[in-house]
């Protein structure tokens, strides 16, 4: 019975081993990803100095997350589609695709340079982001901005190849790629000076920030067409059609939409506590999201492999696989939920040694709402990749748009009576969240027993 059930486990792993190495891969790249991560935060501290500066820096982050999500989800209807024709083998189709996604991500990056212009000349930033003169001048801030915005424009466009690679089924090079980012990052803050003023620390690491976040993105576009299989796909002018075209975007705005959504639930937090409340509280923010969103993170980075996985298993019509990786995963997300429970005990040593003499004292009601907030995300992520594999989003953006009304009507009605309550961030975000946590994992079952029904 043992060697039995040890070569059925076998049998598995090689049937599924490129799956198994890129888990293996994220985690040993994501693993030295949050080690950079968590040492970048004292120096973040130690660089800006002033929490208020500091917050307006990771809020200018959170708009550059924004940004760079307004690609009405060209990358990932290509890399849907993209996983179909290569599972097809059909080269043409795929060299129509990648040139078509180009072709509209162009477009949209000459829209988008002509609107960030427009705006940037007439937005008073200081009034927007909440942050006084005393703090960081106006011309200073303008011109930061200014100088991101314009990084983040190529990013923009050479941000595609992300879904050429998850189609390789190489989500593991994506994860490197960001890690790559971050790294840079972490090795700009060691060797900027510090014994400057706040205007140009901030001009300074804007103007690293722009040119680090595109090198790894262009590097990686030139080695996926001239060293892989997408060298038979390499984009050309003469292959980008209106069918093409239609089928990236068709299904990409699915998952814009999807992908809209979820940056107003998740990804906005700091934008609203900076205008809502204070920006010095988003340093406070930053240290609890960092610890909560650990092991949270690493459970959605296992599952990123598994989105392309599972697009190919849904052409391949293999929906027992799907349904029984379901199954499986919503195990490890419970298990996971149990560590961070545990893990709130002990929050406040944690802290104490990762930050030293700027240790913030732990409110564990505080911490008890990112609690909800993490666990809520973990079990979303699981429900998230088995639907935007199969493209069936229509729950997820019905739940997804009742937890935006309900974060945003808690937070407009509590910061109009209490200043300081920047918490109900979190927490209105956990509540927005809760009936989708509920009716999700219902519809995914019935959803799978009806394919493996059909196809019996």
């Amino acid at each position: 019975m043992l060697s039995y059930k040890i070569t059925t486990i076998k049998n598995r792993l090689k049937t599924n081993s490129n799956l198994v190495k890129n888990v293996i891969a994220a985690f040993v790249i994501k693993g030295a990803g949050l080690l950079v991560s968590i040492v970048s935060l004292p120096l973040y501290i130690s660089y800006f100095e002033d929490k208020s500066a500091l917050g307006i820096w990771f809020t200018m982050l959170t708009l550059v997350g924004w940004i760079l999500s307004f690609d009405i989800g060209v990358g990932n209807g290509l890399r849907n589609k993209l996983t179909e024709a290569l599972v097809n083998q059909d080269y043409e189709e795929g060299k129509r695709l990648i040139s078509s996604s180009y072709s509209v991500m162009g477009g949209l990056t000459m829209v988008l340079a002509f609107l960030i212009a427009v705006i940037c000349s007439y937005v008073n930033w200081n009034s927007l982001l909440n942050i006084d003169t005393s703090v960081i001048d106006s011309n200073t801030l303008s011109q930061s901005i200014s100088i991101i915005m314009t990084g983040i424009l190529g990013c923009f466009f050479f941000q595609i190849v992300r879904g050429q690679i998850y189609a390789l089924q190489l989500s593991s090079v994506n994860n490197f790629l960001q890690m790559s980012t971050n790294v840079l990052m972490v090795a700009i803050l060691f060797v900027l000076p510090k014994n400057v003023d706040i205007a140009t620390k901030f001009t300074t690491v804007s103007i690293a920030y722009a040119i680090i976040i595109n090198l790894p993105y262009t590097i990686a576009t030139i080695v996926v067409h001239r060293f892989t299989i997408l060298k038979k796909c390499s984009p050309s002018f003469c292959y980008i059609t209106s069918k093409a075209t239609k089928a990236v975007v068709g299904l990409g705005f699915l998952f814009f939409l999807a992908q809209i959504l979820h940056m107003v639930i998740s990804v906005t937090n700091e934008m609203f506590i900076s205008a809502c409340f204070d920006p010095k509280y988003c340093v406070d923010y930053q240290v609890y999201f960092r610890l909560f969103s650990l092991l949270g993170t690493l459970i959605m980075l296992a599952l990123t492999p598994l989105w392309s996985e599972i697009t190919k298993a849904y052409a391949e019509k293999r929906y027992i696989w799907i349904y029984k990786l379901n199954n499986f995963l919503s195990l490890i997300a419970i298990g996971i939920v149990v560590i961070q429970c545990l893990m709130l005990m002990v929050l406040q040593p944690i802290i104490s040694v990762w930050l030293g003499e700027d240790a913030i004292s732990v409110d564990y009601l505080t911490a008890f709402y990112f609690l909800m907030y993490s666990v809520e995300m973990i079990w979303i992520s699981v429900q998230s990749t088995i639907v935007a594999g199969i493209g069936k989003l229509r729950t997820q953006l019905i739940f997804y748009s009742v937890a935006v009304v309900v974060k945003i009507v808690l937070i407009i009605f509590v910061s109009q009576y209490w200043s300081e309550a920047w918490e109900i961030v979190v927490l209105a975000t956990a509540i927005g969240l809760l009936p989708y946590c509920i009716v999700q994992p219902i519809i995914v079952k019935r959803l799978l027993k009806g394919l493996i029904t059909a196809s019996v």
